[in-house]
Order: C-alpha cells, then structure tokens, then sequence
C-alpha cells in the first residue's frame, strides 16, 4: 500500500504541536505580562502574537485576541497593525478549517496592504489565498492567486517570496494531475530560492518530486530521491523528516519486493513514530509491515502487525478510509489461512467503515459546496463595492470640475475683496491699536482691584491684632488687680510668646494652619489660666488634613473661641469644657467651636447690648471677604440639645 509523503505531513505536524504546547503556555504567559505595561501599538502587535500563539490550543481564544488587535490597531489609527491583524485573523480561520471566514478576513486585508503600499504582503495574502482555494477544491481560483502572487514578485523584485509561492503551485499543479507543469514549478521554486538554508530547500523538493514518482508507479526513481535526501536530515538530526523518508523508502522496498530492506527501513520508521508519539505514523507503518509479512507469506507476524494497527486506530477519531483498508487487510489474511470466521468479522468491519467513509464525504462535499456559496457571495459584495467605488470615482469627476469652476469664481471674488481689503486695512491697524490699549488698561486695573483686596486684608488684620491684644492686657491687668502675682506672671510669659508669633508673622496676612492651631492654643491656655482654670478645652484635628499645605486667614477663629469662653462657659455654673476640631472637607477646612455653656439664647440675654464686640465686627468683616472664594455659608451658629451650649461651624476655603 503507497503512503504518499504529503498525506502524512498533517498528522506530523499536529503531534509535533502537542510537544510545543508547553513551551507556548510559557511564551503566552510572558506575552500577557508584557501588554500590562506596553504601550498602543505594542499592545496591537502583542495581542495578535497571543491570537497566533492560541491557533492550535484555543481557537475561540485564537479569533478573539486577533479581533482584539484589529480594534485596538483601528483605535489608535495603526495601519500597519491593522493590516497584520487581518492577515492573521485569515491565517487562523484557514489552519481551523473555517475556509469562507478566511477568505473574508484575507480580502478585507488585500486593500489595507496596498494601501500601506505593503506589497510583501500582498504577495503573502495572494498566497494564502491559492493555498485555501485549493483546500475547498477551487484550483481555478487557487491557481488565479498563486499567478498575482508572482506579478507582485516581478513588478517589485521581491525574490524571497518566490521560492514558497512556486513549490505551492507545484502542489496544486501535481493535484491537478499536470506533472509537467508541477515539476517545472518546483525547479522554478530552486532558481528562485535565495535563503540561508538552500540545501534543505532543495531536499523538500526532490521529496515532491519523488512523491510525484511514487504516485505514477516509478518505485525506483521515487526510492534513489529518498534515499539521496536521507544523509541530509541524518546529519540535521530532524527525526520528523526522518520518519516520513524511512516510511516512503519502506514502503518503496516493499513495491520492488525487496522485502530484506523494507523491513528494514520500515522498523525504523517505527521506531521515531514511538519516539515523536505519532499515533497515525504507526498505523501507517503497522500497515506496510503487516502486508510486508503477508507477501512473505508469514501470516503470524502479519496478524500480529495487522492487530496493532487497528488498535492503534481505534483510539483516532475519523480516519475511516485507514480503519477500512485496516480491515481489509486483516480479511486478506485470516482469508489466505482459511479462519473464515475472522475474516468475515473484518470484511464487515471493512464494510461498515466503507458507509461512514461515504456518509464523510458527502458531509465533506456538502460542506465544500456551502463554502464555494459562501465564497461567491463574499466575492459578489466585493464586486458590488467595486461598482460603488467606480461609481463614486465617477462622482468625485464631477466633482473636480465643478471645484474647478468655483476656484475661478473664488479667485476673481478674492481679487475684488483684496481691493476693499486695501482701503480697509489701515483703519484696521487704527482699530487694533485702540484694543491693544483697552486690554492693558483693562490688565492694569485687575491688578489695581487684586491690590486693594490685599490691602483690605491687610487692614483687617492690623484692626484685629491690636483688639487682641487690647483683651490680652485686660486679662493681665486683671490678675494683678486680683492680687495673683503668679498667675499674672505666668500669663505675661504666655502673652509675651504668643506676641512675638503674633509680630514675627505681621508681614503675613495668612498663616499655615499648623502655626495658627499654635497660636490658637496658647490663647486659650492664656484664657484659662485669667479665669484659674475653670473650664477645660481639647483639640481635635482630622489626621487627612495637611497642615503644613494649607493657610488660614490669622486669628480668624480666635474671637469666636473668644465668645465661647466669655460667653458661653463664664457665665455658667458647673463642669465647663470647650472643644475645637479641624476637619479636611474637600474644597474647604471645617473648623468646629463647641461649648457646653449657656447657649445662644441665654447667652443673648445675659450679655450687654450696647456694647458693641469689636471683635467679632472685625472677624465678619474678613468672613465676608472670603466669600470672594466660595458660594457657600461660611458661618453657622446652632443650639446644642435643649439649649445646653453652642456650635460654630466655620468653613475656611483652601485656595
């Protein structure tokens, strides 16, 4: 039985994949930590490297990473990307056997390619189009493809596509049963071979050529273009080649009844299917040695080898037209040596395997049909897009003539407007001058309004540090006057520190809010120390708030802790307590002032209306200049429960 050498390259190539596919999951997993980090286009080129990666362990996975590529490279206006991306999506669904999607992704790439005025590509796309014409059965077409490929070749001199795109013509041509043209083609595939590993070129070759020699029953010419290829692929140590050469040159020796030599090569064919785990190789083997030991009439040993091949094909899916001729081979035998039982047993295995054989290929053919269906009415919306396109050329004629016309027309009207133009221009300069003075007399008096908000500021401020201190010394003179000499000393000490924060910080109108807390905090221990620590007080600062970034208007909440103390907690009898807190509040700082003591409205009825608080004039008067700053209420006065003391809200802006 012949096995031709490019039926079982498939079946190689499939077994050789399942080897590598540890080595890709390593590759995939750095691919996918590499796009975490890539930039636009390299993240187009890496996602359609994962989509390759996946052809032949995820096909779902394959497609999804190229369309991913083909968005990304359309999103970021990557023409080049986008061409691969199609390319590759038409390369996936033709190695899946997904022939019509191919064909459509490889026509969607064909103008982006000549667009990119890429025509490497375009002699690669034609390429892959020949090769899935010809695997739906379409060799006119496929033929059709394979010749644009190599007028890109000639029109643009690119000599290192043309060696593969002349051995797959000579593919086609030996499936067209025109051997002359397939044998010219593959000389054609040697003249033009210009890369680094000639010889290994040459040998894949002679193995088509000597597989054309098989096919017409030349057993000897196929054997000495075997055998003359062999030493090569020794030398090279590639065992894939090796096993296809020892099975064809077996398989020669076994058609020239040189059955010593079959025998031998065949074993060792055997043996490198064991080895690469070529399941389907072994079948074919088992099957050549079983005929072998038929022809030398050793019907033990070819029983033996006739079992283990249709063991080992019963673990492949399909392969009916195999598990037949298995059968049939093994009703030969058990025939020969009268086990009639055997042999009818495997002549219906063999018949059975027949029907499943003709039932899987009209399946085939019914899927080829829908496929070249498919195909014409892909082609037949490119054709129509084509008419579109003529169409709009047409339009876009028409078009230039009428641009042509309006450009006349435009430039005697702007011959007419440059002569108005003229006259218009140098009341035009007159015009721009006076804008040019508006504008700095506008900037100037910006900067004048800026300077006098800065200086109301700074008059604020003045006004309220002397109310300060004007209440400082009354607390002091206080003291004295009660005859607590060490109170009072301890308050000037006090006093004085807070006076020099105070002064050195005079050239501020604002200070940072970690110095005005500072100062915040030895005014209240001064306080507390004039009223003999009656009443206790707490800070509590919100640990988001920056408070070296961040500057408030100085002592600004000074006299509402002033009124707090005075107001709120002197007048009443018991546990006193005061509390401040700064809070972080997006746009602003949040300062609290609560106290425990009469409430507002005791506190109002208790107090002496009129006296007015300097103070608390002054600080309205700075609160009202922030609002410039914000559209908020910036002050907010509340009752605690049943009047029990009072809360001050004051939202200070931070820009």
């Amino acid at each position: 039985m012949k096995t031709p050498g490019f039926l079982i390259y498939p079946t190689i190539l499939f077994f050789l994949l399942v080897h590598i596919c540890s080595a890709q999951t390593k590759e995939i997993d750095s691919l996918r930590n590499l796009l975490e980090t890539a930039d636009d286009t390299t993240q187009a080129n890496i996602l359609r490297l994962l989509g390759i990666k996946f052809r032949f362990i995820d096909k779902e996975n394959a497609v999804a990473y190229g369309l991913q590529s083909l968005e990304k490279s359309k999103e970021i206006d990557f023409a080049t990307g986008k061409a691969n991306a199609l390319y590759s999506l038409g390369l996936t669904h033709g190695m899946t056997d997904n022939y019509a999607r191919s064909l459509e992704y490889l026509n969607k790439c064909l103008p982006v390619a000549n667009q990119n005025k890429d025509h490497s590509m375009v002699c690669d796309i034609y390429n892959s189009l020949g090769i899935v014409y010809k695997r739906i059965g379409d060799y006119p077409a496929s033929q059709e493809s394979y010749l644009n490929s190599l007028k890109i070749i000639d029109s643009f001199d690119l000599k290192r596509n043309a060696a593969s795109v002349y051995n797959n013509l000579g593919v086609l041509y030996d499936l067209m049963d025109e051997k002359d043209k397939a044998i010219a083609s593959y000389k054609k595939a040697l003249e033009t071979y210009n890369g680094p590993d000639r010889e290994a070129m040459q040998n894949d070759v002679e193995a088509n050529i000597a597989v054309m020699d098989f096919t017409d029953g030349n057993y000897r010419a196929a054997l000495d273009k075997f055998l003359k290829i062999v030493p090569y692929w020794e030398q090279q140590k590639n065992n894939i080649k090796l096993f296809d050469l020892y099975s064809n040159i077996g398989d020669c020796y076994l058609q020239l009844e040189q059955w010593e030599l079959s025998q031998e090569y065949l074993l060792k064919a055997l043996d490198l299917a064991k080895q690469l785990s070529l399941e389907q190789g072994k079948a074919v083997v088992y099957y050549n040695l079983a005929n072998l030991m038929f022809h030398q009439k050793k019907f033990d040993r070819a029983i033996v080898y006739s079992n283990k091949n249709i063991e080992v094909l019963k673990g492949l899916q399909g392969a009916y037209e195999k598990k037949r001729e298995a059968h049939e081979k093994a009703f030969e035998i058990y025939n020969t040596i009268d086990q009639f039982e055997k042999a009818i047993f495997h002549s219906n295995q063999a018949m059975a395997y027949k029907d499943s054989l003709m039932n899987e290929t009209k399946v085939k053919e019914i899927q080829n049909l829908q496929i070249k269906h498919e195909v014409y009415l892909k082609d037949k919306e490119i054709k129509e897009n084509e008419l579109e396109l003529a169409l709009l050329n047409t339009r876009v004629e028409s078009n230039k003539k009428r641009i042509i016309y309006l450009a006349i027309i435009s430039a005697l009207f702007m011959f007419s407007a440059s002569l108005l133009y003229y006259r218009y221009r140098n009341k035009r300069k007159s015009n721009t001058i006076l804008r040019e003075k508006n504008t700095l007399i506008s900037e100037q008096k910006q900067v004048i309004e800026e300077m006098n908000v800065e200086l109301e500021k700074r008059m604020l401020r003045a006004q309220m540090n002397p109310h300060f201190i004007f209440n400082s010394l009354s607390s002091i003179q206080h003291l004295i006057n009660s005859d607590n000499k060490k109170g009072a000393l301890i308050y000037l000490s006090k006093f004085s520190k807070l006076l020099r924060q105070v002064l050195e910080s005079s050239i501020n109108v604002s200070l940072v809010l970690r110095e005005e807390i500072e100062l915040l905090k030895i005014y209240i221990e001064l306080e507390a120390l004039r009223f003999d620590d009656s009443f206790s007080y707490s800070f509590d600062i919100d640990e988001n708030l920056d408070l070296d970034k961040y500057e408030i208007p100085m002592l600004l909440v000074q006299p509402y802790i002033e009124n707090a103390i005075v107001h709120g907690l002197m007048p009443k009898k018991g546990s006193k307590h005061l509390t401040i807190t700064f809070n972080d509040k997006g746009n602003h700082m949040e300062c609290v002032i609560e106290d425990n003591g009469l409430g507002i409205i005791k506190s109002n009825a208790a107090k002496d209306h009129n006296r007015i608080s300097r103070g608390m004039y002054l600080t309205e008067k700075r609160i009202n200049a922030l609002k410039g700053f914000s559209n908020q209420d910036l002050v907010k006065v509340e009752n605690l429960n049943n009047n029990t003391g009072t809360r001050v809200t004051i939202l200070i802006p931070k820009d």
